[in-house]
């Protein structure tokens, strides 16, 4: 119960910090295969700097739940905006 707690609050403090960083990226023209890869490329920017201060650990675990959440995300929000998005 106690580590389900510490966990909780762990996620929770690096969900804040993510919410202050972000990336404009520019997918007019591409296709949905472009656009996930210029997605991806700026959720790997986002994340390095949300867990710069973290140790070298945390960040090996850390940063692919960060990357694939904020991949996730903005593919969502870009699906719900275009259909040619959703189907992917």
């Amino acid at each position: 119960m106690f580590r389900t707690i510490v966990l909780a609050a762990a996620l929770g403090a690096l969900a804040l910090p993510a919410a202050a960083e972000s990336v404009k990226v520019n997918i007019a023209g591409l296709d949905s295969r472009q656009a996930h890869a210029k997605i991806l490329a700026a959720a790997q920017t986002v994340c390095r700097a949300v867990l710069r201060d973290h140790t070298s650990l945390a960040q090996f675990y850390e940063r692919p739940d960060c990357i694939r959440e904020a991949v996730a995300r903005a593919e969502t929000e870009l699906a719900s905006r275009d259909s040619r998005f959703a189907s992917r």
